[in-house]
């Protein structure tokens, strides 16, 4: 019985990529001490590797530079939509914030030039698109360039984002679902992400459909606490129903 539930379990990994101990001990039934037991045989064997909240897959490749460009280049043109989309929801003086990814690094190309904006990012592809723009303030955060996702980290209790009052921000995500909310793979973005979600008042959730009723390694905040999700078609039926249901508006 061990074994065989040993075997699912690097299936299960493999299959997911990165998963927590808690979500594989609520799906093999097993307590979360029995989870620790099965991973460490697991990675004895060289079959996964622990991280950071969980476990993940020895298949996973960590290139840098081709990590960034080949996520860009899926789902592009939807998520240039999803950009523009999102830029409609700029008004002169709003202060913002945008997070790093493949699409929300669209949402300034669609402003108006002219727009006075604060903008917040630890984005480099939103600084370079800012810097062009003569009326918006631009503040970066983050210490290190991680260039994997193409942003900066690094940002601690002490860093200006804590003092910063956002009117809305415009957040990527790995994966969205209604029982872990939204999710990200990368450890030190994870903090970030949080940070930023209790300092907006306006959360605005930037994803394409592929993004939807999947969950990834790291959950930076419940579903039900966004205010708009932006994307490029309807909806799953849950997710549409718990939107309706805690009002959420969705825009597509």
């Amino acid at each position: 019985m061990k074994a065989k539930r040993i075997v699912e379990i690097e299936h299960f990994i493999n299959n997911k990529n990165a998963v927590t101990l808690e979500e594989l001990s609520k799906n093999f039934n097993v307590s979360i001490n029995t989870i620790r037991r099965d991973i460490n045989q697991l990675v004895k064997m060289d079959k996964v590797k622990k991280v950071y909240g969980g476990v993940e897959s020895v298949n996973i490749s960590h290139s840098s530079a081709t990590d960034f460009n080949d996520r860009n280049i899926e789902h592009s043109e939807d998520k240039r939509h999803i950009g523009q989309l999102a830029a409609q929801k700029l008004e002169a003086g709003d202060v913002v914030y945008i997070d790093t990814g493949t699409t929300t690094m669209h949402i300034l190309d669609y402003i108006d030039k002219a727009l006075p904006l604060t903008v917040i990012t630890n984005s480099l592809d939103v600084m370079n698109k800012a810097v062009q723009l003569e009326n918006i303030d631009l503040f970066i955060i983050g210490e290190q360039f991680k260039k994997t996702t193409r942003s900066f980290i690094g940002v601690d209790r002490h860093s200006l984002l804590n003092k910063m009052n956002i009117q809305k921000a415009f957040m990527a995500a790995t994966g969205i679902n209604v029982p872990n909310g939204l999710s990200n793979s990368e450890v030190e973005e994870n903090y970030i992400k949080q940070l930023v979600m209790k300092k907006s008042k306006q959360k605005y959730i930037c994803v394409d459909s592929s993004k939807m009723n999947k969950s990834t390694l790291l959950t930076y905040a419940p579903l039900d606490i966004v205010h708009s999700i932006i994307t490029n078609q309807p909806l799953p039926e849950n997710i549409a129903d718990f939107a309706e249901k805690n009002g959420i508006e969705v825009y597509y």
